[in-house]
């Protein structure tokens, strides 16, 4: 059995490698699947602050998973934002361009990436964005 790490970036609407959140806002990635043979994966989080951090300039990062459709109607849903697992928060008061790498659960059928500002109620739009490193035995 060969073990291998793949990267994996991810997009934001619509395909974008990085967004934006605005001021006291929100963003939520682009589904995410990992491949069926992971058996352990990571997520590197990045944020970045063009401007003059300001001392609420936070963003909280979140999973949104779903392992499929619960109710049988014919969709997946995905975990509310109410009930998402938080990953980080990044202070960009303490560094304007900031990174942490977590851990990330598996399985999970797919998730989505939710990043804000709101908790903190940030001042300044703050660019974000992620990258998944898988490790795979096949």
């Amino acid at each position: 059995m060969a073990i291998t790490r793949a990267e994996t970036q991810v997009t934001w609407p619509t395909a974008a490698n990085s967004k934006s959140v605005s001021a006291g806002g929100n963003e939520t990635s682009e589904e995410i699947n990992l491949d069926a043979t992971c058996i352990a994966a990571q997520i590197s989080l990045k944020a970045d602050n063009s401007t003059t951090p300001a001392a609420d300039d936070q963003i909280h990062f979140f999973i949104i998973q779903t392992s499929g459709d619960p109710d049988g109607t014919g969709s997946d849903e995905f975990d509310t934002v109410g009930h998402a697992i938080p990953l980080a928060v990044i202070d960009t008061n303490d560094e304007a361009t900031a990174g942490i790498t977590v851990p990330l659960p598996i399985p999970q059928k797919g998730f989505k990436i939710y990043a804000e500002g709101v908790t903190a109620g940030t001042t300044n739009a703050i660019t974000v964005s992620a990258t998944i490193t898988e490790q795979r035995a096949a």
